[in-house]
Parts: C-alpha cells; sequence; structure tokens
C-alpha cells in the first residue's frame, strides 16, 4: 500500500512526473512496483530497467527491452508501445524508469554518461507532457539535482537505524497540487512488498462481537489473544510471568487497545482479571472498553478494578476502593486477588498501571511493592502485565524484574512496538475491529 497523497497526485487528469531517489537497497524499485500494482491495474504501464532480469517477479508488468543506441532509438521505441496503449484503452499510460542513471549509461555506452543523463532527463519529462503519461524516474543520486526542480514531485526512501534495528521511510518532499496531511511513513519490505502504514487511529464497531477465545497454545503458556503475538512470544504469556511494557513519549493512550485482546481472551475463557489502571484512565472506562466484547452478566464476577475512592459513596460491585494508603491498598488488593483465585483459579491476570501508582504512593514506596507482586507471581501460574509511561523512575528498576520487556514508540503517527527482553525487530502494531471485535496484527518492518 502506498500513501495515500501519492494516489491523489496520480489522479489528476494530466500527466504527472515523479523522481523517486535513494541510496542502494533502500526499498526504491519495490516502491515503484507497488505505484504500477495499485495505479495500473489494467496494465496501461511501461516499465523500462536495463539492469533486471524480466524473468524476475518483476516481469509481470508490460517492459521495453532492447538496444539503445541512442536516445532517439529508445524513445521511438517508447513512443510506439505509448501509441498502443493509448489505442487499446482511455487510461492514462503510466511510464517507470528504473533507474535513469542506468539507462543513461545504457543508451550513451560510453563514460560520458553523465553528461546524456541531463540530455535524457529532459527529453522524457518532455515526451511524457505531450503523450500525457505519468512517469516516475528512480535515481541513486541522493543530492538535490537538476531533476528535482524539473518534476511535479520527488520521493525519497531511506533506512535507518532505530534501538538496534532497522526501519524504512518514505519522505514526501515535494508534490505538486497534493495537500500533505503528513510527509514522512513508516514502510516495511515484508514478503517483498512495499507496504506504507496510515497513522494508528482507534474506531469502534457500531455492531459488536463477542469472539470466540484463542485457546493457549501451551500448557505453560496463555495466549494474549493476538496469533501474532503468541507466535513472537514463542506461544503466548509463559504462566507465573512479569511483563512490562514501557510507554515512550508520543504514544498516549493509544497502547492500551493493543493490550485490550489480551484482557477480552483472558475473561472469554472464563478467568478472572484485577486492574489497577493507568493515569488518565478509569475504570469505568476499561469496563466500556472491554465488557461490550464479553460476556456482559459475567464481566462484574470476573473484573475487579481498583482506583482511590470515596468510600462512602456508591460503588460498582466490579471496582474496588483504594484510601490512599499504599500498604492498607495492598492488603486490599491481595485479598480480592485471593478470592478470585477461590472462585476462578489460575491463571488470573494482573494489569497494572505503575504510573498510577507511582504518582498515588510515591516511586520510593512501591519499589518493594511492585518487586513482590513479581516475586510471588513467578511462584505461581498467574499472568501480570505491567504499564510505564515515559520518565517514570521506577522504570529502570522494574525491568530487571520482568521476564519479558516491551516498548512502544511513535514513530510518523506509527505506532511501532519491539521487545528489549527478548530482543526482537520493530513491528508496526495495527488494530483490525472488521470483524467486530479488535485484533492485533504486528507486521515486522524488513
Amino acid at each position: 500500500m502506498i500513501p495515500g497523497e501519492i494516489r491523489q497526485f496520480f489522479s489528476s487528469q494530466f500527466g504527472k512526473s515523479l523522481v523517486v531517489k535513494g541510496k542502494p537497497g533502500t526499498g526504491k524499485t519495490t516502491f515503484v512496483f507497488e505505484i504500477l500494482h495499485e495505479l495500473c491495474p489494467s496494465g496501461n504501464c511501461i516499465y523500462i530497467s536495463p539492469r533486471i532480469d524480466k524473468s524476475s517477479s518483476y516481469g509481470k508488468f508490460p517492459w521495453i527491452e532492447g538496444d539503445f543506441n541512442n536516445n532517439e532509438d529508445f524513445l521511438r521505441m517508447l513512443a510506439s508501445r505509448i501509441k498502443a496503449i493509448w489505442e487499446s484503452s482511455d487510461s492514462k499510460p503510466m511510464i517507470a524508469v528504473d533507474s535513469i542513471d542506468s539507462l543513461s549509461i545504457a543508451t550513451t555506452r560510453s563514460v560520458h554518461w553523465g553528461e546524456n543523463k541531463f540530455e535524457l532527463e529532459r527529453l522524457l519529462l518532455d515526451f511524457s507532457r505531450k503523450v500525457n503519461a505519468d512517469i516516475v524516474m528512480i535515481t541513486e543520486q541522493t543530492d538535490i539535482g537538476s531533476l528535482d526542480y524539473l518534476v511535479d514531485g520527488v520521493v525519497s526512501v531511506e533506512a535507518l537505524e532505530m534501538a538496534g534495528s532497522d526501519i524504512r521511510k518514505t519522505h514526501l518532499l515535494k508534490l505538486r497540487g497534493v495537500g500533505m496531511s503528513q510527509s514522512r511513513y513508516l514502510f516495511t519490505l515484508h514478503k517483498g512488498v512495499f507496504t506504507s502504514f496510515e497513522p494508528f487511529r482507534v474506531s469502534y464497531p457500531e455492531n459488536t462481537i463477542v469472539p470466540s477465545p484463542v485457546t493457549d497454545p501451551a500448557h505453560s503458556k496463555i495466549s494474549t489473544g493476538s496469533l501474532d503475538f503468541d507466535e513472537i512470544l514463542g506461544g503466548g504469556y509463559q504462566k507465573g510471568s512479569f511483563n512490562l511494557f514501557e510507554i515512550t513519549s508520543g504514544v498516549g493512550d493509544s497502547f492500551y487497545s493493543i493490550l485490550l485482546p489480551t484482557f477480552i481472551n483472558h475473561l472469554n475463557m472464563g478467568r478472572a482479571m484485577l486492574s489497577i489502571p493507568t493515569e488518565g484512565t478509569s475504570v469505568e472506562t476499561e469496563k466500556r472498553m472491554i465488557s461490550p466484547f464479553t460476556n456482559g452478566d459475567n464481566f462484574p464476577k470476573q473484573f475487579k478494578g481498583f482506583e482511590i475512592r470515596d468510600q462512602k459513596g456508591r460503588i460498582p460491585p466490579y471496582v474496588e476502593a483504594f484510601s490512599g494508603n499504599v500498604y492498607k491498598d495492598m492488603e486490599i488488593f491481595y485479598q480480592s486477588k485471593h478470592e478470585m483465585m477461590r472462585q476462578y483459579g489460575s491463571p488470573l491476570l494482573d494489569y497494572i498501571g505503575l504510573d498510577s501508582m507511582e504518582y498515588s504512593y510515591g516511586w520510593e514506596n512501591i519499589g518493594a511493592v511492585i518487586g513482590q507482586i513479581a516475586s510471588v507471581t513467578k511462584t505461581t501460574e498467574n499472568v501480570v502485565v505491567a504499564v510505564a509511561k515515559h520518565g517514570q523512575k521506577i522504570t529502570d528498576s522494574v525491568a530487571h524484574m520482568a521476564t519479558t520487556h516491551w516498548k512502544f514508540e511513535n514513530v510518523d503517527k506509527t505506532l511501532v512496538m519491539y521487545g528489549i527482553v527478548p530482543k526482537t525487530g520493530m513491528y508496526v502494531a495495527q488494530l483490525d475491529f472488521g470483524s467486530g471485535y479488535p485484533q492485533v496484527r504486528l507486521v515486522p518492518i524488513k
């Protein structure tokens, strides 16, 4: 999938010119083929490349081949192919040149190909305008050159390093006539296909469905509710594990949607869940997010949320009021936990917002409390999912206790997740409600 701005750019009735630049191996050719795949479904495109074997998978597009002794011979052959397209189709032709540098070498056949390149660029642009064709030219010249000023659009692709892993970005440097909602998009070449990612958004369906639970892949594991995440974890969360999710600046509350399938699946398996919500989220908010996808009658019995409240006020059965004293509140927490385990057994799921605990009790008072929760959990079949927000003092000490440690980042409005323990590559986290309930897809950035 290409960025929407690229589709809009080529939607004009008049031919447009685009240059795609980037260093070798950054994904330029795969990007251009995705443009052809999405915008030339009727075969009104021509791919030109002196350097790629026609028998490869790229050969499914109409191809220009032959020995070009000079620019004029090449343009005559190109003109005959464009004429054939216009005679058989009303669709605007598209010409893809991969690359303008290698084509200049092929038509010049001398060390002076650089001098010919400017002339070839000018001829191709003039030709495409006269025949009203779109043209895309790839170049490995990453500096600003004459071509940047001549074309209607300039896109660069690049590979960068982030947290010890490679990520890929598309920069929309210039697109005449297009209002750009954003100029940079994260993309992947996973499975050999260029896929860019739209900003992360959550849109709940009007009609919700209670999903069938994902069964535990192994006796020693519980499913995360996401097949992709289960696979990355080798079968799900280890029973008796303390799992830390670190949320960096700019992520906001979008991370919660990624954990939502875990909570839903756990409850739909007939198990119990305890929650100390993160700062800015209430137990009532969690109920509104979780309960539409679970058995509504059982939810108040299986779920228990904890927050500081006036204990004299009216309190729903799924809420346990904390007082603000860490020792009294932990006693309330463990009493509720024992009662839930008595009714529903193990594994029980604890969700802990470390930011709300640090804010309510002070980071110096919760280190021992969290340490006790982690150590006790590891002697049981229960699972803890703890969330730490950007800038928390407790994060480093908690990280040493964690069985697994995951990090969420906001990269160009895309939600990215990766493992610190275990060490993993980067994944784009996507939330899909297409089936009436939340499904998390984790797409590797390759």
